[in-house]
């Protein structure tokens, strides 16, 4: 099947749900894949209200980046 080969290619993890029921259950679903795919860097990535009854398809990549810089910033320099 096309989820089968997607996953076995591509490594996707692919998922059916119902938008038209369950569209706001489907949105914390989704983020909290979000969230535990980055280590809790990224939550709540769908906002209220961004998905509804007329949902067809979300797709949604995530990674997580960490790594050392070879120059450190000047933190007399560096601000918020």
């Amino acid at each position: 099947s096309f989820i089968d080969l997607t996953q076995k290619f591509y490594h996707a993890e692919l998922e059916q749900t119902d938008f038209i029921n369950a569209w706001e259950e489907s949105k914390k679903q989704i983020n909290a894949w979000v969230e535990e795919k980055t280590e809790g860097k990224i939550q709540n990535l769908l906002a209220e209200g961004i998905l509804n009854t007329q949902t067809r398809l979300v797709l949604v990549n995530a990674i997580y980046f960490k790594g050392n810089w070879d120059s450190s910033f000047n933190k007399e320099k560096t601000r918020e």
